[in-house]
């Protein structure tokens, strides 16, 4: 008969064996796993590392990018710097050219004035040279009248002196000034020598007297005239002769006051 032990034993045998087996199965297949997860972590390691070298150098030319950029945009700047430079001095030439454009456009309408005031005092003028003419025309008349009353005065005047006839000059006489006598003065007790008055002529304001050389007069001498008891004013001798004098009035003298046969003295 079998002993019911020994098949107890082959029994417990045959399930350590089978235990053992599924323990080495498992075992195994658990190195595997784990093998494989190794392996699968390296290989993730290996991505990791590769994706943060790429990061890097990701990292690296975004960081020359940026520093292009920095660059670049203060190139940017300094360009828009010297733009708005330029544009500030633009802006001051502009203004330094509307300021002379303004003062060109005042000096022309100065010149324009100046122009036309030119040419009105160029009409002016040229109705003065008219008149001018005109003038010297009349003086021309004037002159051929004056030598005329010359010729008469010369005729008088020899009646007059019963001798050669002097000449009178009828050229304007220039004196110097004298004090004007306030209204009439009394005169002065007679004079030695005194004479008259002979020949007025109002153009020249002169006067020939009977009184010369025989006389005692002089050349720059001064006669009062007189009338009366009044004293009508004074003349200067400028033109001398033997019997007679060319007299130039006086400042103050009453022309028109004068009369041919007023009593002249000298002073």
């Amino acid at each position: 008969m079998t002993n019911p032990r020994g098949k107890i034993t082959v029994i417990v045998l045959g399930m350590v064996a089978g235990l053992s087996v599924a323990v080495a199965g498992a075992g195994l297949m658990l190195q595997m796993r784990e093998r494989e997860l190794r392996l699968a972590k390296e290989r993730e390691l290996v991505l990791v590392k590769s994706e943060n070298q790429d990061l890097g150098r990701q990292l690296h030319e975004a960081r020359e990018a940026r520093a292009e950029l920095e660059e670049q945009l203060s190139r940017v700047r300094l360009e828009v710097e010297r733009t708005a430079k330029q544009l500030d001095e633009e802006r001051k030439v502009k203004a330094e050219l509307a300021k002379s454009v303004d003062e060109r456009q005042r000096e022309i309408d100065r010149l324009g004035k100046d122009l036309a005031q030119a040419a009105s005092e160029r009409t002016s003028m040229a109705e003065q040279l008219t008149q001018l003419k005109t003038q010297q025309e009349a003086a021309q008349k004037q002159l051929e009248e004056l030598q005329q009353a010359k010729a008469q005065l010369e005729t008088k005047v020899l009646e007059l002196s019963g001798g050669p006839a002097p000449t009178v000059e009828l050229d304007k006489v220039v004196v110097s000034d004298f004090p004007p006598q306030p209204g009439l003065q009394q005169a002065q007790p007679a004079s030695v020598v005194q004479g008259q008055v002979l020949v007025i002529n109002r153009e020249y304001d002169f006067i020939v007297v009977s009184l010369g050389k025989n006389q005692g007069v002089g050349i720059g001498q001064e006669l009062q005239i007189i009338r009366g008891q009044d004293i009508l004013g004074r003349v200067k001798v400028e033109k001398l002769y033997d019997e007679l004098s060319a007299a130039a009035l006086l400042p103050g003298t009453k022309e028109d006051a004068i009369r041919e046969g007023d009593v002249v003295r000298a002073i």
